[in-house]
């Protein structure tokens, strides 16, 4: 006969120390199967500042006495606040399960593990979206990094916050129509004020969240609201108090001097250098906060084939929080001198970026900068100094970890500067006419003998020589 129990996973503590409720489905004793509820046990309030690691080392046995957990009645106990929700989730689900074996029962059909996990996985639009996609992002959280799965979640939670208990089926277009203008509301008039580009991350994230539903069979495609919905584009742009020209960037070495880091409290040297250390490698504040010798730096011998030299190199490689894209940043000197400071194998301190933030508001100030400094700002100063300097869109691309052509489209429009440098070519061009004139004149000969090997070359090849080129023009200036 059939029997449906609950039970929590000592034995796969999450983060927090709490553990999943799961449903065991039991057909008899060797015919068993696991459900996840996608509900939460936590820790008793005297084991709460526990670790993971000392959690693990206890044995599971008795890891029981550690939970807010009845066996015998097999629910929650008082202790924690959503307790009684938790409860009632699970009678809810227990009378689902039940009501499942009785209609195979009543249709005389044999009832599988299969068969009753496909009918039990069976969620209808009538169901709590805020509970169903939980539940989904829960089963996809092996899938995905853990900033994509926070950002999902933060969205789940922004849904239920607008209208607690919507429902799947209730989310059409005059649902997002009406979220859509809540979060763009100001916050006086009780609307989150949102800017535009976030609504539209927003939207995306709830868009991809409906499309889960539908692959499920679970919404229905024809009621699909993003038909008609369409979700406004916003280009990413920024604007020049959202990252740093080299000359501000010296401003901001300036304070690390002999004569001016007494201005600087010791929360401001380390933040300072954590911005430094970003604006030199492009990493985002999660990436540099979590970096360690032993597991990200590397070094090794680069050869040079212009100078003929082999030199010692090292380099950063690491997967992104964010993205779980794999990156590899050569450490140009500044970098590299900031990583040999650390005495342990942390390179720097554990901080939050609330913390940072409010230090680099001081450090704005002391350098005499009119920017808005955020950490970020320190990852498109990054780009903008790569653009600037003539690095490749493909190496831009890739030293910042971007699948896409965003490294173009957003960061290559953003230096003033790089603007007056290439006006400044027209200029000299129209000041020393005749000039220019007799230069190509005398390289008329070279260029022809040139051009039939330029034009056998592959496009990466080419790319050197500009590159090449660059460096040639910039020593004779």
């Amino acid at each position: 006969m059939a029997t449906i129990h609950f039970y929590p996973r000592f034995d796969r503590p999450i983060k927090d120390g709490s553990v999943t409720v799961c449903l065991m489905f039991s057909l008899n004793r060797t015919q068993r199967l696991k459900i996840s509820t996608g509900k939460l046990i936590p820790l008793r309030k005297e084991y709460s500042k526990l670790t993971i690691q000392e959690i693990e080392k206890i044995p599971i046995e008795k890891r029981e006495e550690m939970y807010y957990w009845d066996f015998q009645k097999e629910r929650a106990t008082k202790g924690f606040s959503s307790w009684e929700n938790l409860n009632n989730h699970l009678d809810k689900e227990k009378v689902r399960a039940n009501d499942i074996v009785s209609k195979f029962e009543d249709r005389g059909r044999h009832l599988t593990l299969e068969l009753f996990k496909n009918a039990f996985s069976k969620i209808s639009a009538t169901d709590n979206f805020k509970e169903y996609f939980t539940v989904q992002l829960e089963q996809r959280k092996h899938l995905i990094s853990k900033e994509t799965y926070k950002g999902y979640k933060s969205v789940i939670t922004k849904v239920d916050n607008f209208k607690p208990n919507v429902t799947i089926g209730n989310i059409d277009y005059r649902f997002l129509t009406l979220f859509e203008n809540h979060m763009l509301k100001p916050i006086i008039e009780k609307g989150l004020g949102n800017i535009p580009s976030t609504v539209s991350k927003t939207m995306k994230s709830v868009r991809a969240l409906i499309q889960i539903a539908i692959k499920n069979n679970d919404f229905p495609k024809e009621a699909y609201p993003f038909i008609d919905y369409r979700i406004k584009h916003v280009d990413p742009l920024l604007t020049s108090r959202d990252y740093l020209e080299p000359e501000d960037l010296t401003k901001i070495e300036d304070l690390l001097s002999p004569e001016r880091i007494s201005e600087l409290t010791i929360g401001e040297i380390k933040a300072v250098k954590r911005f430094l250390f970003g604006c030199y490698t492009g990493l985002r504040f999660s990436d540099v906060n979590n970096l360690f010798r032993s597991k990200h730096i590397f070094a090794k011998w680069v050869h040079n084939p212009q100078t003929k030299e082999s030199l010692y190199k090292h380099y950063i490689e690491l997967r992104m929080g964010k993205t779980d894209q794999p990156v590899f940043i050569p450490l140009i000197d500044k970098a590299l001198d900031l990583i040999n400071e650390a005495k342990d194998d942390k390179i720097f301190d554990t901080i939050s970026n609330q913390k940072i933030n409010k230090h680099l508001k001081n450090i704005n100030t002391k350098a005499k900068l009119n920017k808005k400094l955020s950490f970020h700002v320190s990852r498109h100063s990054f780009a903008t100094i790569c653009f600037l300097y003539g690095i490749p869109e493909k190496v831009g691309q890739k030293l910042l970890g971007h699948k896409n052509r965003k490294f173009t489209e957003i960061y290559t429009h953003l230096s003033q500067n790089k603007l007056f440098y290439e006006m400044d070519k027209l200029n000299r061009g129209l000041s020393n006419y005749e000039l220019l004139v007799d230069e190509t004149d005398d390289k008329k000969t070279d260029m022809k003998e040139i051009m039939p090997m330029l034009q056998n070359l592959s496009p990466e090849k080419l790319e050197q020589i500009k590159g090449l080129i660059k460096l040639i023009d910039g020593k004779a200036a």
